[in-house]
Order: structure tokens, then C-alpha cells, then sequence
């Protein structure tokens, strides 16, 4: 279940690269440069040795492929001192097929469709999570809409919410960006954003909804009955240090 975890990010983040022509893939580890934003913007899929390591290492002090990296926990970044770990996330799934909850689209929750839902997405998201999310980047993902849905939470005509849903090929359901702006925190957001991803998983027929929880994050997730199964790092590398 943890490898179905981690693909499912890993297969987004190709989709985006793809969308975007920002996407480098090796035998051995996959880039996404964007200079606009700073989602995705990351090296993964990474298999480890001590020679891609010296590589990515030597690419990164030239500039041509991003800081942050995501890895399994089970890694050898810790004790290596080109790299700093900056969080970590739990990796979580539920079984769709053994959810009972009816769930209830709320009016609030509007669909990314337009460039203008896009903008309102991205400003939210880099508002909520502290980081530049790119509109451009957005509303491409958005209109691709086959297997990867938008939402922004908007009451009185404010954006409040978002989140997104993707489809991958192994017929699960990965929630990613659910994030709630300043605003709207302490209002329960967050909750119904998540319960409408949900909504959509189980509309479609999916196998299992999957995601990466804070540590913050993880007990209102298992409160809607999510398990725990492995965790991702991320990682960043540190300039001027010796290989």
C-alpha cells in the first residue's frame, strides 16, 4: 500500500511535468524545473546509489535542476551533510469500498474550470501553504480535467479553500493541495474540501483515496478513516559543501 501511496504522487507530478514541459525523466530519478513556481518544482522517483547522488549533486551546485528532493523515509540523506531535511509527511489511504459515510457536495465548492477559477486556486494555495503556486501552471492542469479535478471552496464571492483530486493508473484516488486560506481557518474547511474529494473518489469508482498528512494533519485524516501505512521526507540540498 505505501508504493501505491507514493505513485500516486509521483504519477501527478509527472502529469504535471508532461502539461507543463517541464518534466526531465531518467533511468533513474525525474525533475521538474519550473522558475515561477515553486510547486512541484522538485527532483523524485529517485533510486538511490552514491553515484546519482555525486550526479544530482553536481547538477544542483551548476543550477540546472531544483533544491528540494522527496524520497522514502527509508533514505541515507539523514547522514549526509549536502542535504538538510526540511519535513516530513505521513503517507495515508482509505478503503474506499468500505466507506459508509453518504457524502453531500456543499454549494460552496466550485470546480476550476476558468482562468479565473485558476487564479483564485493559486492565490489561495500560496496564501494557505506558504509557498508560490503558479496560476499559468493551474489552469493547465485544469483543462486537462481527465483524470485530475479542481476545487476552490468560495463563499461570498471570497476564496476561502482548494484542493484536487487525481485519478492515477492504478484506478486510486490521490488529495493533494487541500489546503484553507487564513481567512477561513477554525471554519471546518478543510473537512468538507476533503469530504467532497471524497464524493468524487467514490462517484468515479475508485479503489482506495490516498495522501501525504503533517503531523497535524494525521488524527483528523484517521478520524475520517484513513491508516497510516509509511512516510515521504523532503529534503533540500545545502550550497558549498563538499561531496
Amino acid at each position: 500500500m505505501n508504493d501505491k501511496i507514493t505513485n500516486n504522487l509521483f504519477e501527478f507530478w509527472t502529469l504535471i511535468g508532461k502539461l507543463t514541459n517541464k518534466l526531465t525523466e531518467t533511468e533513474y530519478y525525474s525533475t521538474i524545473s519550473m522558475s515561477d513556481s515553486d510547486w512541484p518544482n522538485r527532483i523524485f522517483a529517485l533510486k538511490e546509489s552514491d553515484s546519482v547522488i555525486k550526479e544530482l549533486l553536481k547538477l544542483n551546485q551548476e543550477g540546472s535542476i531544483p533544491d528540494l528532493i522527496t524520497v522514502d523515509k527509508l533514505n541515507s540523506f539523514k547522514s549526509n551533510k549536502n542535504f538538510e531535511l526540511l519535513f516530513w509527511q505521513k503517507n495515508m489511504a482509505l478503503n474506499l469500498k468500505s466507506v459508509n459515510v453518504d457524502y453531500k457536495r456543499d454549494k460552496n465548492i466550485q470546480q476550476v474550470k476558468t482562468k479565473s477559477d485558476s487564479v483564485y486556486f493559486a492565490k489561495t494555495a500560496s496564501e494557505s501553504f506558504g509557498y508560490r503556486v503558479d496560476c499559468d501552471v493551474i489552469f493547465k492542469i485544469a483543462t486537462f480535467m481527465e483524470n485530475v479535478h479542481l476545487f476552490n471552496y468560495i463563499k461570498d464571492d471570497e476564496s476561502l479553500g482548494c484542493g484536487i483530486v487525481f485519478f492515477d493508473s492504478y484506478n486510486n484516488a490521490g488529495l493533494h493541495m487541500i489546503g484553507t486560506h487564513p481567512k477561513g481557518r477554525r471554519q471546518g474547511i478543510g473537512k468538507i474540501m476533503t469530504e467532497n474529494l471524497l464524493l468524487e473518489a467514490i462517484n468515479n469508482d475508485k479503489n482506495f483515496c490516498v495522501l501525504h498528512a503533517s503531523l497535524m494533519g494525521e488524527p483528523i485524516y484517521r478520524k475520517l478513516g484513513f491508516e497510516t501505512y509509511g512516510e515521504i521526507e523532503i529534503y533540500k540540498f545545502l550550497k558549498n559543501k563538499g561531496n
